[in-house]
């Protein structure tokens, strides 16, 4: 007789659970001294006061690529090449994907288990990441920020997902890197994980019935 599940379906997040994603990984190619080194205080002082993490949110939130180059070349015109090549260069802050973690999605998936994707990612930079990593293409439900204009921790994001998916969140496992994200899931309902590695998410996932 098969094992009895505490879960009917599991959501992941993208960002740094599925995938990893970090900036420097092309702003230290953008700022490179002669001897090849990186201006480490250059990089540090664009990604705070020229493109932090507060604009790249709003693109999450649903702002176009071509308004956001826009609002920042507004307040630092002369930073016009750096300020393009974080979407043009996008897919340079991406290294790879976290194996582990696409490991279960593909595990979950043959076993017939419904996976679906809640993601704060910008529609344009979403699409073509998807385009690049055929995993993202298994989920059975993918909510995306930038399609929605809404991101989470923003418990109308979550509601979108559960009632496009169908879910019962308490019957939901739900995985994030985020703590907020991680506890505005928990007060909706959700089983929900905060990720810190692919080992320790895949055992707690065994530990709700999950066949893996």
């Amino acid at each position: 007789m098969a094992e009895a599940r505490a879960i009917d379906a599991v959501v992941f997040d993208v960002g740094h659970v599925l995938i990893e994603w970090d900036p420097r990984h092309l702003y230290r190619r953008v700022f490179t001294n002669p001897d090849m080194t990186t201006d480490e205080a250059r990089m540090t002082w664009f990604l705070t006061e020229v493109c932090p993490p507060a604009w790249n949110v709003e693109q999450d939130r649903g702002r176009s690529i071509a308004e956001a180059e826009a609002e920042a070349l507004a307040r630092h015109p002369d930073m016009g090449p750096a300020i393009r090549s974080y979407y043009g260069r996008f897919q340079t802050m991406i290294p790879g994907a976290i194996d582990g973690t696409v490991q279960v999605l593909r595990s979950l998936k043959t076993a017939g288990v419904p996976v679906h994707g809640l993601t704060n990612f910008g529609a344009e930079t979403f699409s073509q990441t998807r385009r690049r990593f055929d995993f993202l293409n298994l989920f059975d439900t993918v909510v995306v920020s930038g399609e929605e204009g809404v991101i989470k921790p923003d418990p109308k994001i979550y509601e979108i997902l559960i009632e496009r998916a169908g879910l019962n969140p308490s019957r939901t496992a739900f995985v994030d890197d985020s703590p907020r994200n991680v506890d505005a899931a928990q007060g909706l309902g959700f089983q929900a994980h905060l990720f810190k590695g692919a080992d320790g998410f895949r055992n707690w996932l065994k530990g709700l019935g999950a066949p893996l």
